[in-house]
């Protein structure tokens, strides 16, 4: 796991090897929680991670 300290404003940057980018930028910090903003191509599919587990949970059924 690679594990980054951001400020507000400031963004980590995802680059495939197919050339696909994604970039999240820290929006704000509120307490325990963090505001991010994500920016993708269009063929990146952004979901929250218990949005994507149940999506591929209710791909394998078929």
């Amino acid at each position: 796991m690679l594990i980054l300290t951001r400020l507000p404003g400031e963004a980590v940057v995802m680059e495939s090897a197919s050339g696909e980018k994604a970039k999240v930028v820290v929006l704000e910090n509120r307490g325990a929680q963090v505001r991010l903003g994500v920016i993708a191509d269009p063929s990146i599919s952004v979901d929250r991670e218990e949005i994507y587990l149940r999506k591929k949970e209710e791909s394998s059924r078929g």
